[in-house]
């Protein structure tokens, strides 16, 4: 067993024998995505292979009524590794529910879910990410303080966050010291319409002068979801500006887009999905954008008491095309498994 494996092996331990001392209620599960990816470009096959790409294990302590927990390890196949595999911390924090005269209010310490844009309750209808989480400008979770909520009357939801900014993969002297205020917020005026948007700012100065890679940072989005009958569409619009300052010289660097995505649900197990993204990454060079398109299919084949699937296979097929015309059109084929299980281990 190599020294990665017994840490882990340490933990889930440790977490096991605090629950049986606790004597608390602790859900166990997993979430796994066993896929095949094709890659071709120009005529040629750059790759083919069968992997895991994910793996979740998840710990979900109960201590009370309105307190609770999260603790997620990701594992995923990777060449990074003499072993073939890499593991990730995705979730950990305590969440704390209704501690204020707010209704149906949350406070999280911790990391958890960056609450921005569509990366929060992202399902992966598509195999591919969220649009912020596909173009590295918002990463799906970082380390920090939340506090979010709903509006009473099934009227929306909002979130007020302050979080490093450099998402779950990045810490110690990898973290800029100034810190990455969040605010989103999601309305629905009428059932099966959302509307809302998110911001985040980071500028040198919040805490202290001293700066990373940036001056300031800005990323903001716009998100418009339509669910009547068998439709549920997403449209989203993402941008974000970063100021860096050289040999006394300002300059900003805009980078924008966005996603459309139509999900059809004609028949209960099956959902048709089509997706487009644009993607510009500095608005102020030609040529250096991509546009993605998306088409495929969700078989889903079981579900828990809740109407979830637990068991269900995703083909997409998904082609990247360059605004540079030298460089070919990229292909991706990908089939894949995702499955789910769990329980409680004290009830």
């Amino acid at each position: 067993m190599n020294k990665k494996a017994k840490v882990v092996a340490l933990m889930l331990c440790l977490l096991l024998s605090v629950e049986i001392t606790l004597a608390i209620t602790t859900n166990l599960s997993m979430e796994l995505w066993d896929r095949y990816t094709m890659v071709r470009q120009a005529g040629k096959t750059q790759k083919s292979a069968f992997s895991l790409e994910r793996g979740y294990l998840r710990l979900e302590p109960t201590f009370t009524d309105k307190i609770k927990g999260r603790f997620n390890l990701d594992f995923f196949a990777s060449d990074k590794y003499n072993d073939g595999a890499g593991i990730k911390l995705k979730y950990a924090y305590v969440e704390f529910n209704d501690i204020v005269p707010i209704p149906l209010s949350r406070f999280s310490f911790g990391m958890d879910k960056t609450y921005f844009g569509t990366v929060y309750d992202w399902t992966y209808v598509t195999i591919e990410k969220a649009l912020e989480d596909k173009e590295k400008v918002i990463s799906s979770a970082d380390y920090g303080i939340n506090f979010t909520g709903y509006i009473p009357k099934g009227y929306g939801e909002y979130a007020i966050s302050v979080i490093n900014g450099e998402g779950y993969s990045k810490a110690a002297s990898k973290v800029n010291i100034n810190p990455a205020p969040v605010v989103n917020l999601r309305l629905i005026p009428i059932p099966g319409v959302s509307l809302g948007g998110s911001v985040l700012y980071e500028k040198a100065g919040f805490i202290d002068t001293i700066k990373t890679a940036y001056d300031k940072r800005m990323a903001y989005t716009g998100v418009a979801r339509f669910a009547f009958g068998p439709l549920d569409a997403w449209f989203e619009y993402l941008a974000q500006t970063n100021g860096v300052t050289t040999r006394g010289e300002y300059k900003e660097t805009k980078s924008q887009g966005f996603m459309i995505m139509p999900v059809l649900r004609f028949i209960r197990p099956l959902d048709l999905v089509l997706r487009y993204d644009k993607w510009d990454p500095n608005s102020g060079t030609a040529n250096d954008g991509w546009s993605t398109l998306i088409g495929g299919f969700n078989w889903n084949i079981l579900f828990d008491g809740q109407g979830t699937p637990t068991l269900f296979v995703q083909t997409n097929w998904q082609r990247t095309m360059y605004d540079d015309s030298n460089k070919k059109p990229l292909d991706q084929i990908m089939v894949q498994l995702r499955w789910t299980f769990g329980n409680n281990l004290i009830d």
